[in-house]
């Protein structure tokens, strides 16, 4: 499955993306090495990106959090 990872708040109108190959588990560990050193304010989003529809949000963190949130 493929998944891209960004951050979220309202501060910021466009963030950097990764793309992930793997499992949701990979994805959420690769998200949250990425962007381990952003502002803890911000949101670690990852969206599931299939190739013939929009991408779906999938998972939420907090930056420095340890729980994540799936939708």
């Amino acid at each position: 499955m493929k998944y891209t990872a960004t951050i979220r708040h309202h501060s910021i109108s466009r963030a950097r993306e990764v793309e992930i190959d793997g499992t949701l588990a990979e994805a959420k560990a690769a998200a949250a090495k990425e962007f381990r050193d952003e502002f803890l304010e911000h949101e670690i989003a990852v969206y599931e990106t299939p190739g013939d529809r929009a991408p779906e949000l999938v998972s939420t963190r907090r930056v420095g959090g340890s729980t994540w949130n799936d939708c």
